[in-house]
């Protein structure tokens, strides 16, 4: 479920259309639902680090692992290309929550002057780093 990117996916009517098939009453019956059958957030980083690595063979791509020793916040890939620093910070469609920690890692990325962006499938960190690409232009 869920493991195809769909361009403008909307995740209200998928919510929606999902309640309804299943005949849940409540958005938290049916969220608990869809952990149970939307992929691991590992499943995403794989697919997003293998789609950008073919697409920018020449790039640095990386897994970030978290644990006990590694700093908290830190986006799941980090991505380097032409010296310029992207971290994805990768949620699963739906169901991912980005937590406070994370989004201001994020504007502290920014602000430093790299990219850091909130993703679910490959498409949307490619376009993340083509949009960086056309505002160097």
């Amino acid at each position: 479920m869920l493991e195809k990117y769909e361009k403008d996916f909307d995740e209200n009517e998928f919510m929606l259309s999902f309640m309804e098939r299943k005949q849940i009453s409540t958005k938290k019956q049916a969220l608990a639902e869809l952990r149970k059958l939307i992929k691991k957030e590992g499943y995403y980083q794989t697919k997003i680090k293998e789609a950008l690595k073919k697409r920018y063979p020449d790039a640095f791509v990386a897994k970030i692992s978290q644990g006990a020793y590694s700093q908290a916040g830190i986006p799941d890939v980090m991505f380097i290309k032409d010296g310029h620093y992207f971290g994805f910070e990768v949620k699963r469609p739906v169901v991912g929550i980005r937590s406070k920690l994370q989004e201001e890692t994020a504007r502290m990325i920014q602000a430093a002057g790299g990219t850091a962006a909130f993703v679910c499938w490959p498409e949307e960190a490619i376009r993340e780093v083509e949009e960086y690409e056309k505002s160097q232009r």
